[in-house]
This record gives structure tokens, C-alpha cells and sequence, in this order.
């Protein structure tokens, strides 16, 4: 009886032991599906940079591209229903890739790069999330005489700095039109800065005074 559970232990053994080494042959047998079995296996980097506070500029790296094949840069304000921003064309030699977006959204902006094959398969970045909350404001005329006309849809926070960035004009504006007087300012440039009181974000421009 002990001598038949010891050969049944023993079998046992080695066909869990025979198990095991063909699951670890068969993940080696073929790389190329390892390498893009991942959601993010074919980029190692994705970033983003805010450019002249108005554009995103998106970095990444692959070293798994061919000729031929390509980039596209989608975008998305939910996260959900994406958008072609950009298409940049792949090539074996080279490993960093950027795009920008030019006119990104005023608010949550979702990003992914998508890998296009030349047989139609394509294979996703991670998503990338950059917020712009820009004060919709227009100001004029610029240069400035008297009066300066600022046109905004929340309530804002203005005020006009000098190249010190001392405050030397400070206003709460309502929403719509408003007028502010500068003939007090001397010729020169200044900086006008505004705050949106919805958002709590703020932009700066400059402000050429005659």
C-alpha cells in the first residue's frame, strides 16, 4: 500500500513538474506577441507639456515602430469618444515622437496615442489627462490710450502690473462688458492679469500703454 502512494506521488510530481515547463516554452515562443500583449508594451514613455499656456505638447517613446506604419493622436473631453487631433508617420530608425495640439479644450482633455499597422491592427498609449482653464476674456485695444475695454463671461478679477509687478490698477469686473479707466498709467508696457472667479484660473497678457 505505502509502496503503490509513493510511485502515485512520484507521477504526480512529474507531470505537474512536465506542466510547468511547457507553459514556460510556450511564453517564450513567440516574443513579438509578449511585446504587444500589454495595453502600453509598445510606448515606454507618454507625457505631456503646456505650451505658450494655450497648447499641449505630447512626448512619447517607442522602440517597436516600422516604416509605414503611423501615429495618431486622439483626443477626447470624457474619456470615452476620442477624436483624430494629428497622424505622424513611424519609422524604424527613430524612437521619440512628439505632436502638438493647437487648439486643445477649454476644460478636461483626454489623450491617447494610437498605433496604426500597415495590416490595420493598432495598439494603444495609456490616456493622458490635461486640464485648460482659460479665462474666456477679450480685451482692447491694445495699445491703450484711456480706456480699456474687457469683455468676459464669469466674473473676473483684473488688474494691471508694472514690469516690477507692483498692482497698480486692481478691478472686479461682472460678467459682459466693462470699462476700465487707465489714463493714470504712464507711456509703457505693463502686465494685465486676470482672474476667472468661476474657475479660479488666471492668465496674463501684455498691456501697451500710449
Amino acid at each position: 500500500m505505502n509502496k503503490l502512494f509513493w510511485l502515485t506521488s512520484t507521477a504526480m510530481v512529474w507531470c505537474c513538474l512536465a506542466i510547468a515547463q511547457q507553459q514556460a516554452n510556450d511564453s517564450t515562443t513567440n516574443p513579438q506577441q509578449s511585446l504587444v500583449a500589454g495595453r502600453d508594451s509598445l510606448f515606454t514613455t507618454f507625457s505631456y507639456s503646456i505650451k505658450d499656456r494655450s497648447k499641449v505638447l505630447l512626448h512619447w517613446k517607442s522602440d517597436a515602430t516600422h516604416d509605414g506604419d503611423f501615429f495618431v493622436l486622439e483626443r477626447s473631453s470624457d474619456g470615452t469618444k476620442y477624436e483624430t487631433v494629428s497622424v505622424l508617420k513611424a519609422s524604424s530608425g527613430v524612437s521619440q515622437y512628439e505632436l502638438t495640439d493647437n487648439a486643445p479644450l477649454s476644460g478636461h482633455n483626454f489623450y491617447r496615442i494610437r498605433y496604426t499597422k500597415e495590416d490595420s491592427k493598432s495598439d494603444f498609449s495609456k490616456t493622458l489627462q490635461a486640464d485648460l482653464f482659460r479665462p474666456d476674456f477679450k480685451f482692447y485695444p491694445n495699445p491703450v490710450d484711456k480706456l480699456l475695454i474687457i469683455q468676459s463671461d464669469h466674473l473676473s478679477e483684473v488688474q494691471i502690473l508694472n514690469q516690477s509687478g507692483s498692482i497698480l490698477i486692481s478691478q472686479e469686473l461682472q460678467a459682459g462688458i466693462q470699462v476700465i479707466n487707465v489714463s493714470s498709467l504712464e507711456k509703457g508696457n505693463y502686465i494685465l492679469r486676470v482672474s476667472d472667479k468661476l474657475s479660479n484660473k488666471g492668465i496674463t497678457e501684455q498691456l501697451l500703454k500710449n
